[in-house]
């Protein structure tokens, strides 16, 4: 084994640079300590809750010398790195061997030189008071000293990974918008009639404003139908007056029906509704998941980002942090922090990690950026605290730490790191 060495300047030392082979690496359970109350005249102690104080690391680990200066110019190098005041991160690395197996007798020598260390998942950032060095024997003429040392936590009680900056992102952040509000992929809108029968269940889908070569698709799913209907988009110019609508696909058949066109260039205005292809008498056609989009493709369906529900479908339920670590991670003790980029607008912010919201009653409008890391709230830049909440966030190991959010966004966890114990 090996041990990893990083100084908080990044610098990076391995002990086998000082000939120093590891031979056992202990850490302990966090060690807990509890505040109680013992009062006159009442059985037991009344109890206040308990937390974990630090964890400690024993080494142990072998090393050479040819003589007495070169072992004291290695205990000299070795007291410099290991007894830093003002601490360092250590991070075990484990020996296996490059060879599974092999049969008795068929190799010899070199057993070594076949050996991998690779690294543990967590490291620790530890002090130490006095690495001791103690003489074993002369070993073929060289002398044999036995390293031990003793580490503890500095800041949390736990192994840790590096920290980093994780962006969340919601699997639907790249579905374009659709400029057509209250239409839904689940209540179905029925329209009946005869003659030429054209409808949507969109409040927007007359006179939309358009822009002259832009491509729009317009779509919908057909639930069912009594008569030939299609899917259409009439551009009109500036003054309301008709310029073009060729028919898309007639037919009776269910499923998806669309449309995509170029807008003219003196069009300012289009609508987007399904059609009954003039019946003689009442017929009737249902349909749902209408769309209209400025892509020339048709793309899933969503609400509009006015609509109620746009926030629910924006999160989904699959946004969440990819917390994987063993015992809860405090915001207010580790650090990290929220930041929030807003892609929506709204008159107030809810945003919740599982259980746990935190509010501000600022107005929210696009492109605005919240940082929240426990201790201070600001909305691009400037300082919210007084607007909030206060709340602050844990991430937990045995939940799945979901993100959402009144406002639709993209998110960041700045400074995140798993806690193991």
């Amino acid at each position: 084994m090996d041990l990893l060495v990083e100084k908080l300047d990044g610098s990076r030392y391995y002990l086998s640079q000082y000939k120093v082979l590891i031979t056992d690496f202990e850490e302990s359970a966090p060690s807990v300590t509890r505040n109680s109350k013992q009062i006159d005249q009442r059985n037991g102690n009344i109890d206040f809750g308990g937390w974990h104080t630090d964890k400690t690391i024993n080494i142990t680990g072998y090393y050479r010398a040819d003589d007495m200066e070169e072992e004291e110019m290695l205990r000299e190098k070795l007291y410099a790195l290991l007894s830093d005041p003002d601490g360092y991160y250590i991070t075990q690395l484990k020996t296996t061997p490059s060879v599974a197996m092999e049969r008795p007798g068929e190799t010899s020598g070199g057993y070594y030189d076949k050996l991998s260390d690779y690294p543990s998942h967590k490291r620790f950032l530890v002090y130490t008071e006095a690495p001791e060095m103690e003489l074993v024997g002369n070993v073929n003429g060289t002398l044999l000293y036995k390293l031990t040392a003793e580490f503890k936590t500095m800041k949390l009680p736990y192994g840790e990974t590096p920290a980093v900056d994780v962006a969340i992102d919601s699997p639907y952040k790249d579905v374009p918008v659709n400029l057509l509000t209250g239409t839904s992929n689940v209540q179905d809108y029925t329209m009946s009639g005869s003659g030429w029968t054209m409808g949507s269940q969109s409040k927007n889908s007359r006179n939309f404003p358009c822009t002259p070569g832009a491509s729009y698709t317009y779509s919908a799913i057909v639930k069912s139908t009594t008569f030939s209907c299609y899917a259409e988009i009439i551009f009109f110019d500036s003054s309301k007056k008709r310029i073009a609508s060729p028919e898309s696909s007639l037919g009776t058949d269910i499923g998806i029906r669309k449309v995509t066109l170029v807008a003219p260039e003196n069009a300012a205005f289009l609508d987007a509704h399904m059609t009954l292809q003039n019946p003689p008498d009442s017929q009737t056609v249902v349909f749902n998941s209408e769309k209209l989009e400025q892509e020339p493709t048709v793309s899933p369906w969503s609400p509009n980002p006015a609509d109620p529900e746009y926030s629910s479908w924006y999160y989904g339920g699959n946004v969440y942090v990819p917390y994987s670590g063993s015992v809860p991670c405090n915001q207010l003790e580790q650090g990290f922090t929220v930041q929030f980029t807003a892609t929506g607008s709204a008159s107030s912010l809810s945003f919740k990690i599982d259980d746990t919201e935190l509010i501000s009653t600022s107005a929210v409008a696009v492109g605005d950026v919240f940082m929240f890391s426990g201790f201070s709230y600001t909305q691009n830049g400037l300082s919210i605290v007084s607007k909030t909440n206060k709340a602050y966030f844990i991430l937990q190991p045995d939940k799945p730490n979901r993100i959402t959010c009144n406002v639709p966004g993209t998110v960041r966890i700045i400074g995140f790191q798993n806690l193991y114990a």
